[in-house]
C-alpha cells in the first residue's frame, strides 16, 4: 500500500461520491437507453424535479431522511450506498497506487464493476454498451501508463491477461450456458486486461476468489431459501473478486514466488 497523503485520499472520497451520483443514472438509465444527462433527474411518483441541494451525495439522502422533499415518496437506500461504495473503492485505489498515472485507470475500473454489478443484480445483465466503450478506453489507458513508466511490455501483458481470462471464461459459457452468461465472458476482456497489466497470474487469483465468494454466497442463499432459490449472476462476483485481486497483488505475488523452489525464483 502507498503512503497516499490524507487530503488527497480525502479528495478521493469526495469525487468518487460524486461520480458515484453519476453511477446511479447510469445504472437507472444505461439498461433503458435512455440519454444520461437529459432530462434532469426528477421524482418518478410527483415528476418534480430535483433541485441541486438536493442532489448533495450522501448528504442530501441523509437530510432528507431519504423521502422527495415535495411528496414525500421514499428514496431508495441504493443510491447513497452506490455513492458511498464508490467513494471506498476510490480510496482503497489510491491506498494501492498511490498517485501515479496508474491510478486512474484503475479508478475508472473499480467504478465500472461497481455499476455493471448492480445493473446485473437487479436485471441480470451485463451492458454491453458499457463493457466494450469502457475497455477501448482502457486499452489506450493502459498502453499510455505502460509507455509513461517506461514498461511498455506489460501493456502485451494486459492483452495477454484480457484473452487469457476472456478464454477462462468462454469454455464453461460454451459446455453450460445457463451458469455462466456471455456477458460475464464479455466483461472478462475488461478484468483481464487490468489484472494482466499488474501480472499474468492475477487472472487465476481473481478467478480462484470469484469462485469462493459465488459459492458462500450461493450456499448462504440456498440455506437461505431453501428450494425457492433461484439462480443468480455470477457477474457481481467477478467483479468483486477482480478489486480484492487488484488491492491484494503485491501480497498474492509475494507468496506466490516464496512458494516457489529456489531454482525458479
Amino acid at each position: 500500500m502507498s503512503g497516499m497523503p490524507v487530503p488527497v485520499l480525502v479528495l478521493l472520497a469526495v469525487g468518487g461520491a460524486v461520480v458515484g451520483s453519476f453511477l446511479n443514472q447510469v445504472i437507472v438509465r444505461m439498461p433503458a437507453a435512455e440519454p444520461l444527462l437529459r432530462p434532469a433527474p426528477a421524482c418518478p411518483r410527483c415528476d418534480e424535479r430535483i433541485a441541486g441541494r438536493d442532489l448533495v451525495p450522501l448528504v442530501s439522502w441523509l437530510v432528507l431522511r431519504g423521502r422527495c422533499r415535495a411528496c414525500g415518496e421514499a428514496i431508495p437506500a441504493g443510491y447513497p450506498l452506490v455513492e458511498a461504495a464508490n467513494a471506498v473503492l476510490w480510496v482503497a485505489a489510491g491506498l494501492r497506487f498511490g498517485s501515479g498515472w496508474a491510478l486512474i485507470p484503475f479508478l475508472l475500473l473499480f467504478s465500472t464493476l461497481l455499476a455493471q454489478s448492480v445493473i446485473d443484480l437487479e436485471l441480470s445483465r451485463l451492458l454491453d454498451r458499457i463493457t466494450f466503450p469502457v475497455f477501448a478506453a482502457s486499452v489506450v489507458g493502459v498502453v499510455v501508463v505502460s509507455v509513461a513508466q517506461g514498461v511498455p511490455a506489460r501493456a502485451l501483458l494486459a492483452l495477454a491477461g484480457a484473452l487469457g481470462y476472456f478464454v477462462l471464461l468462454f469454455v464453461p459459457a460454451l459446455v453450460h450456458p445457463r451458469g455462466m452468461g456471455l456477458g460475464d465472458v464479455k466483461l472478462a476482456l475488461l478484468m483481464g486486461l487490468f489484472l494482466g497489466w499488474l501480472s499474468p497470474l492475477m487472472i487465476f487469483f481473481a478467478l480462484i476468489i470469484s469462485s469462493v465468494i459465488g459459492v458462500v454466497v450461493g450456499v448462504g442463499l440456498y440455506l437461505a431459501r431453501g428450494r425457492e432459490s433461484r439462480q443468480y449472476p455470477f457477474g457481481p462476483w467477478l467483479a468483486l473478486g477482480t478489486v480484492v485481486t487488484v488491492l491484494v497483488s503485491p501480497g498474492l505475488l509475494d507468496a506466490y514466488q516464496t512458494s516457489l523452489p529456489g531454482f525458479l525464483r
